[in-house]
């Protein structure tokens, strides 16, 4: 069952930190995969603070020598990409977006849209706390775990 806006007092407290989504063990065919996810969605995409068409994350990847970053747009929330390791995917979402149960629904909507499209297993977590997650998706059982 979905966890709903409230069950957990700490998921969207805007504490002045961010939430963080990882799903693991992220290869080139998942990477090929978020791509066709989100390009589903409004997107907007900058290098080094210049807007720009997005080229797809395995271009991000081959060039290192700026700073990336890829918004995708649930409504009023923000989700964003910064590509930071090929492994790993990390997007951030900011708790002052979260304002009820339509956002809090959104990006559930969007993280298990994605953990499913990957087949791996997604975390929301504190920012920068991939370890500590708040709830788990799990594409295999199709169900959230509370933590």
């Amino acid at each position: 069952m979905r966890p709903v806006f409230d069950t957990s007092p700490y998921l969207w407290a805007d504490d002045g930190s961010l939430r963080d989504v990882y799903i693991q063990q992220m290869g080139s065919k998942q990477w090929e995969r978020f791509d066709s996810l989100v390009r589903k969605y409004e997107l907007s995409y900058s290098f080094d603070g210049d807007h720009a068409q997005f080229p797809g994350s395995q271009a991000l990847f081959a060039n290192r020598e700026g700073s990336h970053l890829l918004s995708v747009m649930l409504g009023q929330v923000s989700v964003n990409c910064h590509f930071f390791v090929d492994w790993q995917l990390e997007l951030d979402i900011s708790p002052r977006e979260i304002s009820g149960p339509i956002e809090h629904d959104a990006v559930l909507d969007f993280v298990e849209q994605l953990s499913e499209e990957l087949e791996l297993s997604a975390d929301i977590t504190p920012e920068n706390s991939e370890t500590t997650p708040f709830m788990t998706y799990s594409p295999t059982t199709h169900s959230w775990t509370l933590h």
